[in-house]
């Protein structure tokens, strides 16, 4: 076999086959044969970056940092060479790198060095929204987060002839200078990525909406760290592109790693987890002071005091005190459905979700529903029991009073 038959079996085992520990052997064999190889140091790179965050076994700093030492030598030889597209890409792989590591200031260097050497690739408004998003949250929350304050400047070449003059030499971390911008300009959020969930007493759903989903639900790959059952990774290859969708969060409290479900649909992912334990979650994903959170159990047996049916949520103006309100989770208007196929209905999944939940979360419903007049519908009895809860109508309409 060739070498180029070589590399294209070696990316569809990281990539197609997901399967980066095999794709880590053959980028070996290839490197064995052509040292200087450039996309296979690339390549190599990315697989070490795939087991140091998916298995245990791999999740020391030797792996990650022999993957960051493969990046600056493709990086060298990309530059001797003056091969501007390559440039690009390997700039590409130092972002993700630094941004799967929660170095968001040091992967915004090597963003804007990517853009900057033309790099073309459909997922990167995708990929920015989801950086400044992370740079915004960190520049309010200065001196409270682990993420380093210190920025790798990335090194540049302009012309061909420079490129070809140019070496790189890692940069060590205590030489590292402060680049930092004060202030990240706002930009306006694509549309193209965003996250949903919500939850019933026994499980947690989460929805990711994108318009670059994977051509199967069998490419999604799904991984939960066996060492904390919270630190969630999902990833797929990106359709006709060289880049991969990553989705990495730490979940608030642990999930089953053997009860996850996955369902593809025409503008989302879905995923489904079981808690390990029946708490109310107050957020998705781990606020960082989870040991100081109060822990709220959810009810287990809905309450008995009254016998009066209540359907689902409606706009009446009726004023209600919600704390002194009971329920009957037995409500003839949902057990009676719960096996019939109601297609993608929005009310019939909010009368399912409705009829799952327990007696706090079923009161959230509706005070959020009908003081909102029908734009919000909130699950968190807490946060809802605590004020009126504002209309809030869709972008680019206005709410009327009648």
């Amino acid at each position: 076999m060739t070498i180029e038959s070589d590399l294209k079996t070696a990316y569809q085992t990281l990539y197609d086959h997901k399967n980066p520990e095999n794709a880590l052997e053959l980028y070996n064999g290839i490197l064995e044969q052509s040292p200087e190889n450039l996309n296979a140091s690339i390549y190599k790179a990315a697989s070490l970056e795939k087991l140091y965050f998916a298995n245990e076994k791999w999740h020391n700093e030797e792996t990650i940092e022999s993957a960051k030492k493969l990046l600056n030598k493709a990086l060298d030889l990309a530059i001797n060479r003056g091969i501007r597209s390559k440039i690009g890409l390997i700039y590409f792989r130092f972002f993700i790198h630094y941004f799967n590591l929660k170095k968001y200031q040091d992967s915004k260097i090597y963003f804007d060095k990517c853009k900057e050497y033309d790099y073309v690739d459909p997922t990167l408004p995708l990929w920015e929204s989801r950086l400044n998003k992370k740079l915004e949250k960190l520049t309010k929350n200065k001196g409270k987060t682990n993420v380093s304050t210190q920025a790798t400047t990335a090194p540049t070449a302009t012309t061909k002839s420079e490129l070809k003059e140019q070496k790189v030499t890692p940069t060590p971390t205590s030489s590292i200078p402060k680049a930092v911008p004060a202030a990240l300009p706002e930009i306006p959020q694509p549309t193209k990525f965003r996250t949903d969930w919500y939850q019933t007493p026994k499980t947690v759903t989460l929805s990711l909406f994108t318009a670059s989903l994977p051509k199967s639900k069998e490419d999604i790959q799904t991984t939960l760290s066996s060492k904390d059952k919270r630190t969630l990774n999902v990833s797929y290859p990106i359709p006709d592109t060289s880049s991969e969708f990553q989705y990495n969060a730490k979940l608030s409290h642990e999930i089953d790693p053997d009860a996850i479900n996955v369902q593809l649909y025409s503008k989302k992912m879905e995923f489904t987890f079981t808690k390990v334990d029946a708490v109310q979650w107050k957020t998705l994903e781990s606020a960082g002071n989870d040991d100081k959170q109060e822990i709220k159990q959810f009810e287990s047996t809905p309450s008995t005091g009254s016998s009066t049916n209540l359907s689902y949520p409606s706009s009446s103006r009726k004023q209600t005190d919600w704390s002194k309100l009971t329920l009957d989770n037995n409500d003839a208007a949902y057990g009676d459905n719960d096996d019939d196929e109601e297609g993608d209905s929005a009310d019939a999944f909010f009368k399912k979700l409705y009829a799952g939940a327990d007696p706090e979360t079923q009161r959230a419903m509706m005070k959020s529903f009908i003081e909102s007049n029908g734009t919000t519908l909130n699950t968190n009895w807490e946060e809802v029991s605590k004020k009126f809860v504002k209309p809030a109508p869709p972008e680019g309409t206005e709410l009327k009073h009648w």
